[in-house]
């Protein structure tokens, strides 16, 4: 798929977060990562989300 999806489960780690997920994607696809973003935060389970923390990290492909 475009986008690959890992979900972690933290609250029995002591960690501040219920859920912890990591999304994988090609920056030619960041565009319908926004987009699939933008339809999660309109779902009803949304709602229960009391914080969220977007951090984007992108590879660097040049050769060392």
């Amino acid at each position: 798929p475009a986008i690959a999806r890992r979900l972690h489960h933290c609250r029995d780690l002591g960690e501040p977060f219920d859920f912890l997920t990591w999304f994988d994607f090609s920056v030619k696809d960041e565009g319908r990562f926004d987009e699939l973003l933008a339809r999660l935060r309109e779902t009803e389970e949304w709602k229960y989300v009391e914080r969220e923390v977007e951090v984007r990290v992108e590879r660097d492909s040049s050769p060392l």
